[in-house]
């Protein structure tokens, strides 16, 4: 992983590390001298000038005068910045260029800190300090047989539903429909239906990131899929689970009640193919604002954001996510550096900022109410996006009465998330071609699905997806 500094001033500082600031333990405290920090992230778009902006505050105040200069860069994307660090991660102790900080989940920390490459930042903070913290953010970033704190929290996000409300009324005058409705998986499958009969013949909703369906819905419906004790893993897969999964989203997919056309379900809502999504609360800039359908003008729309459904007579869960930072382990000095960065970022004022201008959410305690953020944007004068300020709320909002799950991380765990993921979604929207083709031969909807949504489909579908996780927890 290459990176080149900036201007030649910087070179120069950092080639002059070891001789001009050896011996020290607390951070950089020489501003002619300083201890230079990379950090690599994936973020683009508002994230990346947020952080960008915050980072050159940060140097130009703290770090002019405790002797520390960050320089962020970004790989462009998740993917690439993860491809990267495996890339590096491969190579020769010897040979590794890693960053100092870099954004990861903690999946992707659990190989890098059973090489003890990852600094313990237990050791930089101390208990009253965590403990401003959001709980449930502090132990996700505990990885490992030793429990370290090595992926620190630094911003997060959630999901949330996303309503085309202007199409939605048009809907709701006509049929009677209530957006009450959409509270629930089952309400949201039975007016799915009734918009498709309504529309004549389109789908209502779609979704991002079909794992968490699976995963935190099994959480939701008292079974996790992942049973984990230290290190063995087994898979959980009640059938009633998994068939009420498939009930609420397979079926009503093959019947086109549902659907997923783009790279993004907000890229859906921007066609007009659906008018209600469900995706991370950190894509609320990313919402549609107006509707363009094939070679029509585009019209303007009003969006709301609601909290996610959960299965009927089941406590509230929702997927926490959002990736974290971690500290390469290099020496006390540059650790304790990289740990000053972050306490500065997390806290409050800075942290505040960063999420208003990226629709995260911030980490502290302190910082997780609405109330908290407006006074943020009475102090420095912030005018923010109507959609990020909603969709915020609406974090805060599930934060604060939901339970909050996240996948444990294990050995394997990407690539079992990743089966999860596709299993259900492929086989779905490949269902779906499948129907479409027999409605074009003159089948009714009815029976076009009719050798779809069967028992016999389901075990089929069920057996495979229970052979590929026991054979992945296995290899």
């Amino acid at each position: 992983m290459k990176r080149r500094i900036a201007c030649a001033c910087i070179i120069a500082l950092a080639t002059g590390l070891a001789a001009g600031c050896a011996g020290k333990t607390g951070g950089g405290t020489d501003s002619d001298n300083p201890t230079v920090i990379e950090i690599e992230t994936y973020y683009n778009g508002a994230a990346k000038i947020a952080l960008d902006e915050l980072v050159e505050e940060f140097n130009n105040t703290v770090g002019d005068e405790k002797g520390i200069f960050v320089k962020a860069s970004s790989s462009g994307d998740m993917s690439e910045l993860f491809q990267n660090l495996n890339d590096e991660l491969e190579k020769d102790a010897k040979d590794r260029d890693l960053p100092d900080i870099f954004s990861c989940y903690g999946s992707n920390a659990l190989e890098f800190e059973e090489e003890g490459l990852l600094a313990d930042l237990d050791d930089y903070f101390t208990k009253d300090e965590l403990s401003e913290y959001v709980d449930e953010y502090i132990e996700e970033g505990r990885v490992g047989k030793d429990n370290a704190l090595v992926v620190f929290p630094i911003a997060k996000s959630t999901e949330v539903m996303t309503i085309n409300k202007t199409d939605w009324d048009k809907f709701a005058v006509d049929t009677g429909a209530d957006l009450r409705q959409l509270s629930t998986w089952e309400g949201l499958t039975d007016t799915a239906e009734a918009y498709f009969e309504w529309s004549g013949g389109k789908a209502l909703f779609g979704r991002d990131a079909f794992a968490n369906y699976m995963l935190a819905g099994a959480h939701q419906l008292g079974e996790d899929m992942f049973d984990i004790k230290d290190t063995d893993v087994s898979i959980s897969m009640d059938k009633d689970m998994m068939k009420k999964l498939w009930d609420n989203y397979y079926v009503p997919y093959v019947k086109g009640y549902f659907t997923s056309i783009g790279r993004y379900r907000s890229d859906d809502m921007k066609t007009g193919d659906l008018i209600v999504a469900i995706g991370s609360s950190s894509g609320g800039s990313y919402y549609a604002q107006e509707v363009t359908v094939g070679d029509d003008d585009p019209y303007p729309i009003e969006t709301m954001v609601m909290p996610v459904p959960n299965f009927e007579g089941t406590d509230p869960v929702v997927t926490q996510q959002g990736a974290g930072m971690a500290v390469v382990k290099t020496d006390k000095e540059k650790e304790a550096a990289a740990a000053e960065f972050l306490k500065w970022f997390t806290d409050v004022d800075a942290n505040s900022r960063f999420s208003m201008a990226s629709s995260y959410l911030p980490v502290k305690k302190s910082s997780n109410d609405m109330e908290s953020l407006e006074k943020i944007v009475e102090k420095n004068k912030i005018e923010w996006n109507d959609i990020v300020r909603d969709t915020i709320e609406v974090g805060f909002e599930e934060c604060n009465t939901y339970e909050l799950y996240t996948m444990t991380p294990f050995k394997g765990s990407d690539n079992c998330r990743h089966i999860v993921e596709d299993s259900l979604q492929n086989k779905a929207a490949a269902d779906r071609e499948t129907a479409k083709g027999l409605m074009e031969t003159g089948k009714t909807l009815e029976e076009a699905v009719s050798g779809l949504v069967t028992e016999e489909n389901f075990e089929t579908w069920y057996n495979e997806l229970s052979t590929q996780l026991r054979e992945a927890v296995q290899s």
